[in-house]
């Protein structure tokens, strides 16, 4: 009978075990999704970004009322978060280096994990970032309603432009097209000194008349390609998942193929038999291409106004997120 009792009291002592480590499971969970909860929903576009003044690795105190006047690009990093040292090249690559020469720019790296001067260091030298790293930037992370492995943007007057929702991986090309319309508005702004887009007229692969001026006041995407562009082909479906079916309702807003290797009717047909796009394709367009100074596998957008409102300077499949970006901004004004 002791023996029994035993067992019973050893059975009773475990379960209550169980007990309380379900319970602590439960609160973590709980607080967790709470943590994400607060974190869902980053500072509304347009409101002032939170002051902060924090040490930087180099023992420098640095203020965001010290960048008055610039685009500031603020990376949220944990010190030893492998996606933030995965990420942390594609920002200096993406969001450093191509700006250099420009002086009302800055990216900051602030450290949201609190790590110490050793492992803020440690990070900096495994991942070879030049820009500031910042520590004990919770506080910051906090007021910014964000986490880390995030990239939030800041316009020249203090405003937030772009706080991503995604990892920076995810975002960073949105963040790049955000950086440059902010550091050089005179390019996306329909009603600024932009240069006209040259108007051109091709005919389509049914055989129909397309000209540019039939397209006023809508925004027009150009996709410049080469019949048999390996390049070209790759990237055809991406332009139709992602830069027209998205929009098919939307009626002031067209996609247009541009042949730039001037094929016959044949080649250009298989481009489409093997691509699968929807979108019209015009042909004999070396002379468009050249009056754009564009080539083949390159995407150009053209505003409302008629106006240039980007222009890729890298293959479409780099730029395509950006000029996504582009579109949308432009069609929601």
């Amino acid at each position: 009978m002791k023996q029994k009792s035993k067992f019973g009291i050893g059975s009773l002592i475990l379960a209550s075990k169980t007990l309380v480590s379900l319970l602590i499971f439960a609160l973590v969970l709980t607080s967790c999704s709470k943590k994400e909860e607060e974190m869902s929903e980053p500072l509304t576009m347009g409101v002032s970004a939170p002051s902060f003044s924090l040490k930087s690795l180099d023992g420098s105190d640095v203020a965001l009322s010290n960048f008055s006047n610039k685009v500031v690009v603020l990376f949220f990093f944990g010190n030893n978060c492998p996606s933030c040292k995965a990420a942390a090249p594609s920002v200096e690559s993406m969001l450093v280096t191509p700006f250099a020469s420009s002086t009302d720019y800055m990216v900051l790296g602030l450290d949201q994990w609190n790590g110490n001067t050793a492992s803020v260091q440690a990070f900096k030298t495994a991942t070879g970032v030049s820009f500031p790293l910042l520590l004990n930037a919770s506080g910051a992370a906090s007021d910014y309603k964000t986490t880390y492995d995030r990239i939030v943007v800041i316009d020249k007057a203090g405003k937030i432009a772009f706080s991503g929702k995604q990892s920076v991986a995810s975002d960073i090309a949105a963040a790049k097209a955000k950086v440059m319309q902010l550091i050089n508005p005179i390019n996306s702004d329909p009603n600024s000194t932009a240069e006209t887009a040259p108007s051109f007229t091709l005919k389509s692969l049914d055989g129909n008349d397309v000209a540019l001026s039939n397209l006023t006041n809508k925004v027009v995407l150009l996709f410049f390609f080469g019949n048999n562009c390996p390049s070209c082909k790759a990237v055809a479906p991406s332009i139709e998942s992602m830069l027209v079916t998205p929009f098919a309702s939307n009626t002031d807003y067209m996609v247009l193929g541009l042949d730039q290797w001037n094929g016959n009717s044949a080649s250009v047909q298989a481009f489409k038999t093997a691509t699968g796009v929807s979108f019209p394709l015009l042909m004999n367009a070396s002379a468009v291409a050249a009056d754009y100074k564009t080539t083949y596998d390159r995407i150009v957008v053209i505003d409302k106004a008629g106006k240039i409102a980007f222009t890729g300077k890298q293959s479409a499949t780099s730029d395509i997120a950006a000029a996504k970006t582009k579109v949308m901004s432009l069609l929601a004004k």
